[in-house]
């Protein structure tokens, strides 16, 4: 696949072994990973080939104008996810959906078609040391939010974003993962890795992260959680 300038590409690191917990001083843990992909999806063969299992639910995100499906693991998941037509758009998230589809047209329009997901490891819900933003949809459980890393108009940085609590229940992610059994054998996420473009310069909450989570090795060209 061709990369377009400034694109920070992902890699998945899966395996099927134990993994270690996120550092102790660290106050989130990655949740998941969004891939945007074409409609329906056809990339999914992909990981089919890989020897994985995709989950037969169709995620539609209403208010938001997109809908995704998932690879499930026992401490996260793999969503890919596109813009569609039949799914409603609530009035204000105009910008948000056309977000997403210049993310996913990333060949052309040069946008990182990668959004990844974190979870609070805290009881409070502390300020980080970076401004932060947030969004809400009719999908997501009442009275909560998607709280938003990566400033508003950066389009070369993966979206990086807070999953709300009530959707991050780690008790609930096995209990949908028990449904799926991977012919690869993959059990759990150990590591996700992100490689930047040399010309890439990582914004304050890569930076952050990276301080917080990402192992030491190869820091001056990638970061990788594990």
């Amino acid at each position: 696949m061709r990369k377009a300038p400034g694109l920070v590409a992902i890699a998945l690191t899966l395996f099927a072994v134990a993994v270690a917990p996120a550092k102790a001083q660290s106050p989130v843990e990655f949740d998941h990973v969004w891939i945007m992909v074409s409609s329906n999806a056809p990339e999914r063969a992909a990981l089919q080939r890989a020897g994985l299992l995709i989950s037969p639910d169709i995620n539609r995100h209403d208010g938001q104008g997109t809908a995704s499906i998932t690879v499930e693991f026992e401490n996260a998941f793999l969503e890919l996810m596109w813009p569609d037509s039949t799914v409603a758009v609530k009035p204000g998230l105009e910008r948000a959906v056309e977000k997403f589809r210049h993310r996913m047209l990333w060949r052309s329009s040069g946008w990182c078609l990668i959004g990844i997901g974190f979870r609070r490891m805290t009881l409070s819900d502390d300020a980080f040391p970076f401004p932060t933003w947030s969004v809400s949809a009719p999908w997501l459980p009442e009275g909560s939010a998607i709280e938003m890393l990566t400033p508003r108009d950066d389009t070369a940085s993966p979206s990086l974003f807070i999953s709300p609590r009530a959707m991050a229940d780690q008790g609930d992610q096995a209990a949908r993962a028990s449904r799926f059994h991977h012919p690869i054998g993959v059990h759990r996420v150990t590591a996700v890795r992100l490689i930047f473009p040399k010309t890439y310069r990582p914004i304050e909450p890569i930076s952050y992260l990276d301080r917080c989570m990402f192992s030491k090795s190869n820091k001056a060209t990638n970061g990788q959680w594990s």
